[in-house]
């Protein structure tokens, strides 16, 4: 049964059939397809790519990425060197959400070192601990997943803390 309108007055009856789902909705683009009434394929290829690399760097839709945390990405920060505990190594801000530690070294001897997001100016209070390194390390790389409720405006540093003592014992700070 067709669907449609009619008039009553002229006796004119237009009719129209409901299309299928893969019936062709753009002139401009033939593969832009209506599968349940989502479209399949944007109509704007700079927009469809961005949305693409954004899956893929932990960007979730709804939260924006403001210019201040786009400077952010790719800086880097160098622990301080401790010759107590031997710990060096560099952190860089690779995407909204990771860090990417290298050559980082720590002798093992305050313990099970924590590594939190924290801001320069009052590393006593951490934001969040993104990793805990238990023994001693020479050297190695690692990357940090930052929490999906924090953004990279609200820490500048990463802060080396031992369980025992007040004060971190090294902080890098991206600058």
């Amino acid at each position: 049964m067709a669907a449609g309108c009619s008039k009553s007055g002229n006796k004119t009856a237009t009719s129209a059939t409901p299309e299928s789902s893969d019936t062709e909705l753009s002139e401009i683009d033939p593969n832009l397809k209506n599968v349940g009434f989502v479209r399949v394929q944007l109509t704007d290829p700079a927009l469809y790519n961005l949305l693409e690399s954004q899956k893929t760097t932990g960007f979730s839709p709804g939260q924006g990425t403001s210019a201040e945390e786009q400077k952010k990405i790719g800086r880097l920060a160098n622990f301080s060197k401790s010759s107590k505990y031997s710990l060096s190594g560099q952190a860089q801000i690779t995407a909204l959400d990771k860090i990417q530690v290298k050559s980082f070294s720590y002798n093992g001897k305050c313990g099970a070192l924590d590594l939190t997001l924290t801001v320069s100016s009052n590393t006593a209070r951490p934001l969040a601990k993104v990793k805990t390194i238990a023994t001693a390390v020479s050297d190695q790389s690692f990357e940090l997943n930052i929490p999906p409720n924090i953004s990279l405006i609200q820490f500048d540093s990463i802060s080396a803390v031992c369980p025992d003592v007040d004060q971190p014992i090294s902080t890098a700070t991206f600058s």
